[in-house]
């Protein structure tokens, strides 16, 4: 989010994700009570503390952004997640490897296709998981939810229908 902008595919993805029952934690509209403020003009308060060497505000809002995206990490039942692998996006590669130890199922979409994915990513798990574009993920999920694809995961832990 700091130097590219994800709110095109989770805005494309998001109503066919909840057409399926699927709730979706997105951190352009976090679901917390009380919320940590991000938009342009903390932003670009963090740009100016950055330029003043203002390191203390800079380090104080910006780990509070970090625990609540994070917390939606660890809440979530599986992740959905796209890098582009020339942008460096810290957050997504940190929420990757969190949602990655926790043993979530992780559904990764990287722009330029599969091929382009960093290799590193591929020691981390399995390559049947990252795939060339979200809409690509959303059929996967689709087939999923209709029973016409198998979960081939073990790192599934599904609630039956009644606990849901």
């Amino acid at each position: 989010m700091e130097y590219a902008d994800g709110s095109g595919w989770r805005e494309t993805l998001t109503p066919e994700l909840e057409k399926m029952g699927i709730v979706v934690f997105n951190p352009y509209h976090k679901p917390f009570i009380k919320d940590v403020q991000e938009g342009p003009e903390v932003r670009a308060k963090m740009t100016e503390a950055a330029k003043k060497g203002d390191y203390d505000y800079l380090c104080g809002k910006f780990r509070e952004i970090r625990i609540f995206d994070l917390n939606l990490v660890d809440r979530a039942d599986f992740i959905i997640a796209h890098i582009s692998p020339r942008v460096a996006s810290w957050g997504s590669a940190e929420e990757l490897v969190t949602a990655n130890r926790a043993k979530k199922p992780i559904f990764l979409s990287v722009e330029g296709g599969k091929s382009e994915c960093p290799k590193w990513i591929f020691g981390m798990f399995s390559h049947k998981y990252v795939y060339s574009s979200p809409e690509e993920i959303l059929n996967v999920l689709k087939k999923i939810d209709s029973g016409e694809k198998e979960i081939d995961s073990s790192r599934w832990r599904l609630l039956r229908k009644e606990f849901r």
